[in-house]
Order: C-alpha cells, then sequence, then structure tokens
C-alpha cells in the first residue's frame, strides 16, 4: 500500500488531532515533525499514538553543515549548533557519536515510534559529506547494537541533483547503499532528491531520480523526502510513498532550506497556501480566492467536488484547507496505484498532469490582466508529463 507522510507544524496540533480521529481514508498513513516542533508540541506524538499512526521526529542534521542564527528554535537543541560545521568535524568518532546519541535520544524523549538516522546533504561527490554521512550510519549502527533498541531505523539518502546521474553512482550512490547493508539493519530508505524541480534540465533530473528509484528498490522500499509536488511521479515509477507538508514543504530543496536559517525571520505572515489537487501542489490563498472570483471555468477546476471532504464547495477553500490537502493527496496516491500495469499508472497520470498543465496555464494567463492572481509554476508538471510520456510508451513497446 502507498504511503502518504504528513509533515506537521506546530500551527496543526488541532487539526491533526481532529484528522486523526476521522475516517481513515482522510488521514495520513505516517505523521512526521520538525525536531524542535516535536519538542514543543508534544500533543502531536500524543495524537499518533492514540490513532495508531507511526510518528517520525526528523532531526534535519542538514542544518549543521550552515550557520543557524542563535535564537533559531533548531539550533538550541541539544545535540544541534548554531555554527557550521564541515566534514572532518563529523568525521572525529567522538563527534559523531555523540551526534548519534543527541539526535536518537532526542526523538526517543519526543514519543517517535521509528527513528530517523542523522543525515547530511551530498551536493558533490568530492565535497567530504559522503564520508561524514558513512560514518555516521556506522556510528547509528554501533548506538543501536549498544543500546538493544529494536525500533525500526529510517536512513535519509539526501542527494543533490547531480548526484542523481547515473555516471556519480559509482563514487556516491554505491558506496552508501552497501555501508546500509552492513551496518544498519533498514526496512525501508528515505530519498531527498534536491532541486529536481528546479531550471531548464527539470526533466531530466526527474528521469534520473527515477533511475535512483529503481536502483534503491533492488534494496529496499523507497519513501521520497519532501516531494509533494513530484511525489505522484516518484509513485508511479515504484516508490512507496512520500512525504510533505501541509500547504508548503512541497519541494525539496535541502540548500535552501540551510540558509533560511541564517538570520532571524519574521513569525506569521500570509495564509496557508491551498492545496489544488490538479496541479499537484498548492497556491496561495490570496491567489485562490482571486481566481474564483475571476474566472467561472477556472473556479469550477480549482473546487474540490468530493462532497465528504468539501461540503462547502468552493467556500472550504477559502477557510481552513489543511485537512482538504491531507485528503486529496490520499485519494490522488489510491488513482495513481490503481492500475495494475506501470504502463496504465504513467498513462493516468499523463492524462491527470495534461489537464493540470491547461489549468495552469489559464491561471497564467489570467496573472496578466487579474490583480491578486499569482504565477504559476509549471516546471515540476512539465517535467512530469514528459517522464510520464515517455514511459508510457516504453513500456507500451515492451507490451506489445
Amino acid at each position: 500500500m502507498a504511503q502518504l507522510v504528513v509533515r506537521a507544524g506546530g500551527g496543526d496540533v488541532a487539526l491533526i488531532e481532529r484528522v486523526l480521529t476521522g475516517a481513515p481514508s482522510d488521514r495520513p498513513h505516517r505523521l512526521v515533525t520538525d525536531a524542535h516542533v516535536a519538542q514543543s508540541s508534544p500533543r502531536l506524538a500524543q495524537a499518533a499514538r492514540g490513532a495508531g499512526v507511526p510518528f517520525m521526529v526528523d532531526p534535519q542534521t542538514h542544518y549543521l553543515q550552515d550557520t543557524q542564527h542563535d535564537a533559531d528554535r533548531w539550533a538550541q537543541l541539544a545535540f544541534a549548533s548554531p555554527a557550521a560545521l564541515t566534514p572532518g568535524d563529523l568525521l572525529a568518532k567522538r563527534a559523531g557519536e555523540a551526534l548519534v546519541a543527541g539526535v536518537l535520544e532526542h526523538q526517543l524523549a519526543c514519543g517517535a515510534t521509528a527513528l530517523i538516522a542523522p543525515y547530511v546533504h551530498i551536493e558533490r561527490a568530492d565535497d567530504g559529506w559522503r564520508e561524514a554521512q558513512i560514518a555516521l550510519w556506522q556510528a547509528t549502527g554501533r548506538y543501536l547494537e549498544r543500546q538493544g533498541l529494536r525500533l525500526p531505523i529510517l536512513p535519509v539518502l539526501a542527494l543533490g541533483w547531480r548526484l542523481l546521474e547515473r555516471r556519480e553512482w559509482p563514487a556516491t550512490l554505491t558506496p552508501l547503499i552497501a555501508t546500509l547493508e552492513t551496518n544498519l539493519a533498514v526496512n525501508e530508505i528515505a530519498l531527498a532528491a534536491s532541486r529536481v524541480a528546479a531550471g531548464v534540465t527539470a526533466a531530466d533530473r526527474l528521469t534520473c531520480m527515477v533511475a535512483v528509484i529503481r536502483e534503491l528498490r533492488a534494496h529496499w522500499p523507497v519513501l521520497m523526502w519532501q516531494q509533494g509536488e513530484l511525489g505522484d511521479a516518484a509513485l508511479a515509477a515504484g516508490a512507496e510513498g512520500y512525504e510533505c507538508g501541509i500547504g508548503w514543504r512541497e519541494r525539496c530543496d535541502l540548500g535552501s532550506q540551510m540558509r533560511a536559517h541564517r538570520k532571524p525571520t519574521r513569525r506569521g505572515g500570509s495564509a496557508r497556501p491551498v492545496y489544488i489537487g490538479a496541479l499537484r501542489a498548492s497556491l496561495p490563498k490570496s491567489s485562490v480566492e482571486a481566481l474564483l472570483a475571476a474566472d467561472p471555468a477556472v473556479a469550477a477546476r480549482l473546487t474540490c467536488l468530493d462532497p465528504t471532504c468539501c461540503p462547502s464547495g468552493r467556500q472550504a477553500l477559502l477557510t481552513d484547507a489543511r485537512s482538504h490537502a491531507i485528503a486529496a493527496r490520499r485519494r490522488s496516491i489510491e488513482l495513481v496505484i490503481k492500475p495494475a500495469q506501470p504502463a496504465w499508472r504513467w498513462n493516468h497520470l499523463a492524462r491527470e498532469v495534461t489537464e493540470g498543465l491547461a489549468l495552469a496555464d489559464r491561471v497564467n494567463l489570467l496573472a496578466t490582466s487579474t490583480p491578486g492572481v499569482k504565477r504559476i509554476n509549471t516546471t515540476a508538471l512539465r517535467a512530469t508529463l514528459s517522464l510520464a510520456n515517455s514511459r508510457r510508451q516504453t513500456l507500451g513497446r515492451r507490451a506489445a
């Protein structure tokens, strides 16, 4: 069964409590939250435990690779540091062991039912972070053995888009896989593929990401990390599920995440974006409001037509649309994996994305003349369509 893993924030506590006591078909299969949120919002773990939903705490240890401002909530955690570390810092055995112990003990204290090993963002084969990741996984294995812990362990393989290319595998992917096979009893791996849906080469990057999914699947089931926009494409390619936020944090960009914590940011701000199923992404609420008023045809495409999810129709998009985001993603996942044959899955995805692109193009046309309407970045959709068309044609020829 394909899995939707939802990342909840501190402002989502009441929502999660409500969703997890509602219809099983409208709730996530698993819940994850940031390390500092798990500490400040223990009701998230309690709600997950009460509903029998697995709960994870993301240590986000790739933040150690960049400077974090002193008042940052993550930087104030016991295992964290506002100062940027180098690969050499983590290759020192005592430092690596201390980080592993601190990260795993924090997750246990916060009620995690599965543990996420410390991970770093590996952007180049020669930047030293591959060696640091290997050392951290080795230290994680030793810690689990010493403590006699038998909880599921989830390694996150965080790769920059360049390392997804097959020619880079011998220097990076191959030794990382070997390290996991010899040091950790892994039943699943998470792939955080950074900046795939970016730039003019997004279609090529997505093709490379799918190849990595297939390579990893030869060893373990693959969970895509922070890939809301490309989640359905990953599922069609054989991934077991994907993780993303509720209305935001739908695209994996690890470098930007790290840099975002260098200076204090203003709390509050704009309303939560609204998830639009046809676009496989969320739009600013102000833009949705302007579109609903500007174009009846577009309004009809934006509106969720499931009466059990959004009984008030378009009005539901203008109030609290967070539960809609979860339920809509669940439905989309089920539709993608429903076809028995891979070619049929890609065919379904191609049809859906074609319709989504038509909607996005219409919105972008309105954005040129309608106040309040924001343009939609269609890079992820176009990359998905390119891959879906290629895969369904290739698989169709093989079947014939």
